[in-house]
């Protein structure tokens, strides 16, 4: 995660490519694309992810990178909202990749930097197609003729590429400007992920509202910027993790086995494991087998390493970058379990139920 000063840089040079006329709109699309991750505008990443991916190889372009970025979208948003910002991201995709053939609308799959190869291979072939001069005068017309073909599909093709890039130009361009523009405003995180901060803290507010007030003093602590805060901020991370285990999973001093066999302690300090069994007894009925594990697997993953930089607070020196980090993460751990809680995780649609 960049400073926020960092990021401004990023905008001002994305923004400084477009009066370059040997830079690429590839090379435009992956600094936005890296402006968007660093701002956590879901949104905007997954549109901006489809456009620089092939995918005619995938469906709707669901490559890891993306489904990734649909899977957070799913976390703060939940899995109605999520799935919104999910299709308004491939209806901004569609409009820059549409085109008529025949009469047909077709969407150009490749990834951006493949169209722009292929709109100069297209160019160059068509300025090459000439006739030469040293033809009889039946030859000459007839390659003529074949040249005239030629030329004709070559720019329906070419027209067709430059279309695509420049839709795609003009979107990255606007992407690029709403965001200086809600930079200018103060508005460090995209709106999208404002308004998910809205709801963790709400719920939060309900379901652990002490672990709700460890975490706005560690956001406080984080805008001090003093080198004591933020290592306080990492460690009321980790606190407020733990509140969010007492509250959904009180300790019972009880030991369980999972499902490796792997017999766990569900005792006061081991919130990571409560967290995990509770995530396991409330998801598993709607999952079983791999997909459960899997799920189980990747959260006690991400436990593990925000545990991790949690308790970096507590031993070295911490940098506001790995602070703001650290409650990123939070948030979005935080997101996915009291999505859980609340009803609204994709996590509880049924493996045989596909999402409404």
């Amino acid at each position: 995660m960049l400073p926020a000063s960092d990021v401004r840089d990023l905008l001002r040079v994305a923004l400084g490519e477009f009066e370059n006329a040997n830079s690429t709109v590839a090379t435009s699309a992956r600094r936005a694309l890296r402006i968007a991750a660093h701002r956590h505008d879901y949104g905007n990443q997954l549109w901006l992810q489809w456009e620089l991916t092939d995918i005619t190889v995938t469906h709707k372009g669901l490559d890891p990178s993306a489904a990734q970025i649909i899977a957070r979208l799913n976390a703060v948003l939940g899995v109605t909202d999520g799935k919104v910002e999910h299709e308004k991201a491939w209806r901004k995709y569609e409009r820059t990749r549409a085109y008529l053939l025949d009469g047909k609308q077709m969407i150009h799959g490749a990834a951006l930097g493949q169209v722009e190869r292929n709109l100069a291979t297209a160019r160059a072939a068509y300025d090459g197609t000439v006739v030469p001069a040293n033809l009889t005068p039946i030859d000459t017309f007839f390659v003529a003729k074949k040249a005239e073909t030629t030329k004709a599909n070559l720019l329906v093709t070419f027209g067709h590429l430059e279309q695509v890039v420049e839709r795609v130009k003009t979107a990255v361009y606007a992407f690029l400007v709403a965001t200086e523009a809600e930079l200018d405003e103060g508005q460090k995180d995209s709106p999208l992920f404002v308004r998910a901060q809205e709801y963790i803290n709400a719920a939060l507010a309900k379901y652990a509202p002490d672990g709700l007030e460890k975490f706005l003093a560690a956001q406080d602590r984080v805008y001090s910027g003093e080198p004591e805060d933020l290592a306080h901020a990492l460690t009321s991370c980790r606190r407020m993790i733990k509140s969010v285990a007492d509250a959904l999973y009180p300790a019972t001093g009880i030991k369980i086995v999972g499902r490796d066999g792997v017999e766990r302690s569900m005792s006061d300090d081991a919130y990571r494991n409560r967290l995990l069994q509770y995530v396991h007894e409330q998801v598993g009925k709607h999952m079983q087998g791999p997909v459960l594990q899997a799920t189980i697997d990747s959260l006690g993953s991400r436990l593990k390493s925000l545990e991790s930089l949690a308790s970096k607070g507590v031993h070295d020196r911490v940098s506001a970058a790995e602070a703001e980090t650290c409650i990123v993460w939070t948030y979005l751990l935080v997101a996915d379990i009291l999505r859980i809680a609340d009803g609204s995780s994709a996590l509880l649609v049924s493996e045989t139920q596909p999402p409404a």
